[in-house]
């Protein structure tokens, strides 16, 4: 029988796709195995290249996995594949990987039709003739073009795509309701590469839920490129018209199945956080009070630069906002440090626009120059990488100040989480709670297999990594 592997990097979304594609190929009788787990007839490898160091690790995973299934048919698929087919082509070629073998289908192909061709190229045992890769997709003039045909082809066919019924190797499931960018932040790939903006139907995404929560998953967490575009055909507000997002009746019906813990929204700007929005999640139990806001800068001038939705105000206001109708609500942000001009005012507006929110974890990250984006045009007027590297020093020790000081408020409580998979070796367990934070306790000696299910937790301390608790009971 027919086996394949899959390695995924970056996004919640990129995970979902990876689900969808060994749904689609076990359905096309192949077998699943882990990257580690013995050789295989085909390799799939979903790239990413939000930045230029998931750019170079999707590079690096491509000949590890093609080390542990050596002679494999190759898929590399994902973002990197739309952004730069002809360095991955010229990688591959370097491994001795046979063009018959070699298959390179990003977003602007239609990826379900090509598994297809994939599986009956195996089946039939002299894969077919795969089309070469366009020229070096970096240059500026050639991403338009390549946007500009992918806008223009018929849509998918989203009857192909097969919905999941399992997120392997998870306890919370992600669920991709949306895709597609066109709002074309200045340092920003994505709408190149994923230019379609499109979203599911609500009945198709709660059937999803119910099959994931009956298949053992008590948490969801409802995903997409820019997520609050759901229901719309375009990321840019301007274009948006009156009628009200449907997002908020989304995660409403999500909310309501059966046998759900919680529901979680991935990702949100600013302006996504109406006051529709903002009732469901503070009326319904099971919406998880964490909100991941990207920040990006706290300067209005840098935000301007980047092309930014929203107002560094408006950002303040949406923190006030939900501040003042949740109880600790969990904040978490992204920010870009070094961004093309910003000056040490700027920093400073940033740094003080995190004391403020009180973010509860902030992924931070230095500018990446990506060729092909607006602010490629104006990398030189980036700061100097040793002001770059202090900055990041300071807002790393800003980070840990806030993580700590907003765990403290949960010491001497009772709090509920998602017990996560065992580390080998470790009597300790860790749950992951509705607000984001991780707990590790030492499970009851005469409790069942906990993995995948709530329990409830005594917060003891404060720790560098999370929580530390006790152990008080197994959650119906």
């Amino acid at each position: 029988m027919l086996s394949f592997s899959i390695t995924t990097l970056g996004c919640k979304v990129n995970q979902y796709d990876s689900c969808s594609i060994a749904a689609s190929l076990e359905k096309k009788g192949l077998t699943a195995l882990g990257p580690c787990e013995g050789k295989t007839d085909l390799v799939v490898i979903n790239t990413c290249c939000v930045t230029t160091t998931a750019m170079r690790k999707s590079r690096q995973a491509i000949p590890r996995a093609i080390k542990l299934s050596p002679g494999a048919a190759v898929l590399v698929t994902g973002c990197y594949s739309d952004y730069n087919a002809r360095k991955i082509r010229k990688l591959l070629e370097s491994l001795d990987i046979p063009p018959q073998r070699l298959f390179i289908v990003g977003h602007h192909d239609n990826l379900y039709a090509s598994l297809e061709e994939v599986v009956q190229a195996l089946k039939n045992e002299h894969p077919a003739e795969v089309k070469p890769a366009s020229e070096d997709n970096r240059s500026p003039d050639t991403i338009r073009k390549r946007r500009q045909a992918a806008l223009a082809r018929q849509a998918e066919d989203k009857s192909k795509q097969d919905g999941i019924e399992k997120f392997h190797g998870h306890q919370r499931a992600f669920v991709k309701v949306q895709d597609g960018c066109d709002a074309f932040c200045a340092y920003c790939i994505v709408p190149y590469t994923r230019p379609r903006v499109w979203s599911r139907a609500i009945q198709s995404v709660v059937h999803e839920c119910r099959t994931l929560v009956a298949s053992g998953h008590k948490e969801i967490v409802l995903s997409g490129v820019f997520l609050g575009a759901f229901g719309r055909d375009t990321s840019v507000r301007r274009k948006w018209s009156d009628e009200d997002s449907k997002l908020p009746q989304l995660l409403r019906e999500v909310a309501d199945i059966d046998g759900l813990w919680r529901v979680r929204l991935s990702s949100l700007e600013p302006r996504d956080m109406t006051e529709e929005l903002l009732w469901v999640c503070r009326e319904t139990p099971a919406v998880a009070p964490h909100f991941h806001l990207p920040l990006q800068s706290g300067s209005q001038k840098i935000l301007k630069k980047m092309n930014r939705q929203y107002t560094a105000d408006e950002f303040r206001q949406t923190i006030d906002l939900l501040r003042g109708s949740l109880e600790n609500p969990a904040i978490t942000t992204d920010i870009i440090v070094g961004f093309p001009g910003e000056t040490d005012e700027d920093f400073a507006a940033t740094m003080e626009m995190a004391r403020d929110a009180g973010f509860a974890k902030i992924h931070a990250f230095p500018f990446s120059a990506i060729e092909g984006t607006a602010a490629w045009e104006f990398r030189n007027e980036s700061p100097k990488p040793n002001v770059v590297k202090e900055r990041m020093a300071q807002l790393g020790q800003l980070e840990t100040q806030l993580a700590q000081a907003y765990r403290t408020n949960f010491v001497g409580k009772t709090m509920e989480g998602l017990v996560e998979k065992a580390r080998k070796g470790s009597k300790s367990r860790q749950a992951m709670t509705d607000r984001y934070i991780t707990v590790k306790f030492k499970p009851d000696a005469n409790s069942d297999e906990l993995t995948g299910k709530v329990v409830r937790l005594g917060i003891e301390k404060v720790t560098s990594q999370g929580l530390d608790g006790k152990f008080l009971q197994l959650q119906p």
